[in-house]
């Protein structure tokens, strides 16, 4: 796929060597539209077209800040092919500052993909932006982070389809986005792709799509939003859309599957390790204390591997999740990005 002369998504047309943005009407509540922000940079030499989204849970800032900036920073001048984004899906979300799901309808919009043209509007959202946006590109990254509550370890995942091309640059993509740790989601497997996710259901419409990961818990760091800069600056160099070369700087991980730690005593939870520590099976996760300051439970880790999620809440009830740890293994080689390791 290549862009030639004029692209257009609805009314907002970009002709080439030209930078459009402007909103798609998807509804509308009492006090006013429902709107979609689109930016379409159009390169003035032919290239593929590469949709980047962010704000499906709009108090993800780093990847809503990362693409933000990138859409400034980008022009038509400096790009070969075709740039899509949507710095923030979920504009109502951004508005009321609220996490996970949709103040309208109640609905986490990266659970309920592909959608409905006669659904809820979180429904109408995902029919839009897979039928309508993302599927006008060959290559696609959705720009996430942890989610309100949640202490996040940055990395990039890709759900495998069984077609040998696409899941090669599928893979690709994820190694050159992620600092460290890669998840390829296979069905039936230890990591299942997300079922309902805008991602998987991209794929399972021939675009070589990615999840990205970086931030969490309702902050803005500059450290997280270079995580998602860097990432994808490698992507656009290695589809030739910006010059350079992708850079890879050490070893990276591959996951095989992952666990959740939880409390089963209630109380104030006192958490012993960070995010993306190394843990051991049988090391001290937290200590849970009773409103009386008596320690009721010393919460252990059952096996090895890397915390991946910190649930960021510190009173506890049975059950309640604390960490979520990933397994991985020194990730095997892989030609088509390995030539890139260690270039800068």
């Amino acid at each position: 796929m290549s862009t030639q002369g004029t692209f257009r998504i609805r009314d907002l047309t970009a002709e080439k060597g030209q930078k459009t943005k402007g909103f798609l009407q998807l509804g509308e509540t009492v006090t006013g539209p429902i709107q979609l922000p689109i930016v379409i940079i159009n390169g003035d030499r032919d290239g593929p077209v590469l949709c980047l989204t962010a704000g499906v849970h709009a108090t993800e800032y780093p990847s809503i800040d990362a693409l933000m900036r990138l859409t400034r920073e980008l022009t038509p001048q400096g790009l070969r092919g075709t740039l899509i984004a949507v710095p923030v899906i979920n504009m109502h979300m951004f508005a009321s500052r609220q996490g996970f799901v949709s103040p309208i309808d109640g609905l986490n919009l990266n659970k309920i993909a592909p959608g409905s043209k006669s659904g809820s509007i979180s429904e109408i959202f995902a029919d839009v932006l897979l039928n309508e946006v993302i599927t006008k590109a060959e290559y696609h990254v959705d720009m996430h982070a942890g989610d309100l509550g949640e202490i996040l370890y940055a990395f990039g995942g890709y759900p495998i389809t069984g077609d040998a091309d696409r899941d090669r640059r599928g893979e690709a993509l994820a190694r050159l986005y992620t600092p460290r740790l890669i998840a390829l989601y296979r069905e039936e497997s230890k990591l299942p792709p997300a079922a309902g996710s805008i991602v998987l259901e991209a794929t399972r419409r021939g675009v070589v799509s990615i999840l990205a990961e970086s931030g969490g818990n309702g902050t803005l760091e500059e450290a997280d939003v270079e995580v998602h800069l860097a990432g994808v600056r490698n992507i656009m160099r290695y589809l030739k859309m910006i010059d350079g070369d992708p850079q890879i700087h050490g070893k990276q991980l591959i996951a095989t599957e992952r666990y959740v730690t939880r409390a089963t005593r209630a109380g104030l939870l006192r958490l012993k390790v960070a995010i993306g520590e190394a843990v051991t099976g049988g090391q001290e996760a937290a200590e849970i204390c009773d409103i009386w300051g008596e320690t009721v439970e010393c919460v252990r880790f059952a096996r090895p591997g890397i915390t991946g999620l910190i649930w960021s809440h510190k009173a506890v009830n049975t059950g309640d999740p604390i960490v979520r740890c990933w397994i991985a293994e020194p990730a095997p080689r892989f030609p088509e990005t390995d030539r890139f390791i260690g270039t800068g």
